[in-house]
């Protein structure tokens, strides 16, 4: 019986693991101009928090002063190939929890705006432009309903596709692309006076290079952390206010994005192109290092290798990728 009782938890337990993981996502793959780099190519895909088949990549980051804010978890850690781009290329960001046309990207619940910085990589204090943003575009249908939000309505909605341009006549180099995206469905309070709730955020960096010789260089921009604070309104915000049959105090019926406003280098509009044959695969299926509060686990063929303490190690300067053996 206890035997039995054990295993009953520890499917309970991964039900509810997987449950979680599927109302979240990260990015994917990376299109350029409508072509597709490949699963997970160029991305710096946040640290897995359990062992395989358990552990998922996707839990969001929710303390603003964490350094997990610029690129989330193991996001000072390169990856192998970067991105070659040119100044006014589209990139199509894809957003999944399972790359499949059945996964619904993100939870319908957890509604919230999206962002996308761009910074020289490595990023220094104040680097992050903000070039992309959008949040609440459309009231709800009918008197209670929270609305339309980047997150659900528009990225969700789109098969998890977030559309960005490189700005017109932007200096060679490399750069991250910090593209965000932010659930406001417990952010009636702030993590900093209630760590059960508070907004969740959803930062994944991709590394690129410009290529051409444009000559425009990004203005100051802001840093991560510090970019947003405890108490900026996009930050606590009560999404489901309209929706309550009673509320201490009236709702607020506008939204205003966390951070700096747009930079006026960037492209006014961002369309949506028609994507190629998608490239890889398509669900992250084992993975041999994680980490828990801190420690940094890796195995290979269910045996433990080793453990360390992770404390993340941004340089200074820009070090091309080690090449994958």
């Amino acid at each position: 019986m206890k035997l039995q009782g054990a295993l009953a938890a520890m499917a309970a337990a991964s039900t509810a693991i997987f449950k979680v993981a599927q109302a979240h996502c990260y990015i994917y793959s990376v299109y350029v101009n409508g072509v597709d780099s490949g699963t997970f190519e160029g991305i710096r895909t946040p640290a897995y928090n359990g062992p395989p088949p358990y552990g998922y990549a996707n839990s969001p980051v929710k303390d603003l002063d964490s350094i997990d804010m610029r690129c989330n978890v193991f996001g000072d850690h390169q990856v192998p190939h970067t991105i070659q781009v040119q100044p006014g290329d589209n990139v199509t960001m894809e957003w999944h929890d399972a790359r499949a046309a059945t996964d619904d990207i993100i939870a319908s619940s957890h509604h919230g705006p999206a962002m996308v910085y761009l910074s020289p990589d490595p990023p220094t204090e104040n680097s992050f432009v903000k070039i992309w943003e959008e949040g609440k575009f459309a009231e709800g249908e009918g008197p209670r309903a929270p609305g339309k939000w980047a997150t659900t309505a528009d990225i969700a909605a789109n098969g998890g596709r977030m559309n960005v341009r490189i700005p017109k006549g932007l200096k060679a180099g490399f750069y991250l692309i910090r593209a965000e995206m932010v659930g406001l469905h417990e952010a009636d309070v702030s993590y900093q006076k209630n760590p059960i709730r508070g907004a969740q955020f959803y930062p994944n960096c991709i590394q690129i290079e410009v290529l051409g010789d444009g000559d425009v260089e990004l203005p100051e921009g802001v840093s991560f952390p510090g970019a947003y604070k405890w108490d900026d309104p996009g930050v606590v915000y009560d999404v489901y206010c309209s929706t309550k049959t009673t509320t201490t105090a009236p709702c607020t019926t506008t939204y205003q994005i966390p951070g700096p406003t747009v930079w006026s280098g960037a492209w006014p509009d961002t369309p949506s192109v028609e994507l190629g044959a998608m490239t890889g695969v398509t669900k992250a299926t084992s993975w041999g290092t994680w980490i828990v509060k801190s420690v940094v686990t890796s195995a290979s063929a269910r045996r433990t290798l080793g453990t360390s303490t992770y404390q993340a190690q941004w340089s200074t300067t820009y070090h091309a990728p080690t090449p994958t053996a």
